[in-house]
């Protein structure tokens, strides 16, 4: 149960922020590469069990609502028999624009190759290049 409601906060805190999102170019506020960047090392902390380090990068209101005991069991129910990390099939960038803040935002979609799956990351940035989403498939 524990899983399912790590996985389910994930999933609403991204459909929060970013309900309401347009798709639009990315925002002269980012930079392609820095998101690029910055989404791998997510996922490389996530890879490492590092789940501190990814509770860091998130905006400091959203950090509250997640622990890194529930980003774990998120990870391990969504990709946690995957194998080891192989490579990066895929990196798209987009920009989204909040309608109700008019707020911009950086949107990473990562597809990673396991030993024995794919996963598909979706990371949200804010202008600071703080994380406000995270959603794994």
């Amino acid at each position: 149960m524990k899983k399912f409601t790590a996985l389910f906060l994930l999933v609403v805190m991204s459909a929060v922020l970013l309900s309401g999102c347009s798709s639009t170019k990315l925002s002269d506020s980012f930079d392609k590469d820095t998101v690029e960047k910055s989404a791998k090392q997510v996922i490389e902390d996530l890879n490492n069990d590092d789940y501190d380090s990814v509770i860091s990068m998130f905006r400091d209101d959203l950090k509250e609502e997640l622990t890194a005991g529930s980003l774990k069991d998120a990870a391990t129910k969504t990709y946690g028999n995957a194998g080891k990390f192989e490579k990066y099939k895929s990196v798209s960038i987009l920009g989204q624009k909040v309608k109700s803040t008019k707020e911009d935002c950086a949107v990473a979609i990562v597809v990673a190759n396991y030993e024995k799956q794919k996963v598909e990351f979706t990371l949200s940035f804010d202008t600071d290049m703080k994380l406000i989403g995270l959603y794994m498939k």
